[in-house]
């Protein structure tokens, strides 16, 4: 729909039209338009409606004025709330940190004695089982190198032979060397 008149637009007029005519209606129709037209009408009234507007709005403000500091102190509660929990569980933390490092200072000592005692009785035992042992073991080597030299027996086979068993050796003769 293209409407024009001597070149230019309808539209502005209707929209500013649309726009009284809404004003108008709103003035006639609603109670809010009812009370203003009344204001304007009773100019007396006007500061008392004036005086009970200032009161409304100092009523609200003290009210959101309140809701922020009841919000306000409720965060800073949780925020100290939240910052005392922090420092409990981190204490518990380090205790049960230390508690831990004790128990492992405690095993790591109990280890290391242990392995001291293994270590003295490995000595012990070389001592008073071993170097016995190879003292003998160095004796009878030494008494069958020397029935070899007596008997003229030096270099060649050992006295003892293959099947026969023990530290001490038989001749043919079966007598004991």
């Amino acid at each position: 729909m293209n409407i024009r008149r001597n070149g230019s637009s309808v539209w502005p007029y209707i929209i500013v039209g649309s726009a009284v005519g809404g004003t108008v209606a709103c003035l006639f129709m609603t109670d809010s338009g009812r009370k203003f037209r009344r204001s304007l009408s009773h100019p007396d009234e006007l500061g008392k409606n004036l005086d009970n507007a200032r009161d409304f709005v100092e009523r609200k403000a003290r009210v959101v004025s309140d809701q922020v500091h009841r919000v306000l102190d409720q965060t800073k509660r949780s925020i100290a709330e939240g910052e005392r929990a922090y420092r409990e569980a981190n204490q518990t933390f380090q205790m049960k940190a230390r508690q831990i490092e004790s128990k492992n200072d405690a095993i790591a000592t109990n280890v290391h004695e242990k392995v001291d005692r293994l270590s003295r009785t490995a000595v012990v035992v070389e001592h008073s089982v071993l170097d016995p042992l190879i003292e003998i073991g160095a004796l009878y080597r030494g008494i069958q190198k020397g029935i070899r030299a007596i008997l003229g027996k030096t270099g060649g086979r050992p006295l003892r032979s293959s099947t026969e068993e023990g530290p001490f050796s038989y001749d043919r003769g079966h007598r004991v060397i």
